[in-house]
């Protein structure tokens, strides 16, 4: 099981190594590695929600939400094959809504 640390936005470690699966996302010519995991907190992992992180930088780029009959909805419920869908499908809308030259920008700015 792959493990990252999340970071504040001064870049500094918090909380303890989240668990997360592995996810590759294109986007324009740049191929991302980034962690899709359920949110940090106190309950249960099954009642969390689903959020897609840097697992180099620590920096969450989105969370994930569910759609039932086209609306948003939680995310808690999904399991991983579910999730990860509904997370690539969010990445996709992000880099087409922002333009892949910000959204890569953006990650190579923070990036150590």
């Amino acid at each position: 099981m792959h493990t990252y640390t999340m970071h504040d936005s001064k870049g500094q470690p918090f909380g303890a190594p989240v668990p997360y699966t592995p996810i590759i996302f294109l986007c324009g010519t740049t191929t991302h590695r980034l962690a899709l995991h359920r949110e940090a907190g106190a309950a249960p992992a099954a009642y969390r929600e689903w959020a897609v992180s840097h697992p180099i930088i620590g920096a969450k780029v989105c969370r994930v939400t569910g759609t039932v009959k086209g609306l948003p909805c939680s995310s808690k419920g999904l399991n991983s094959k579910q999730a990860r869908a509904a997370a690539m499908a969010q990445l996709e809308a992000l880099c087409e809504r922002i333009g892949s030259e910000k959204f890569n920008a953006t990650i190579k700015q923070v990036q150590p």
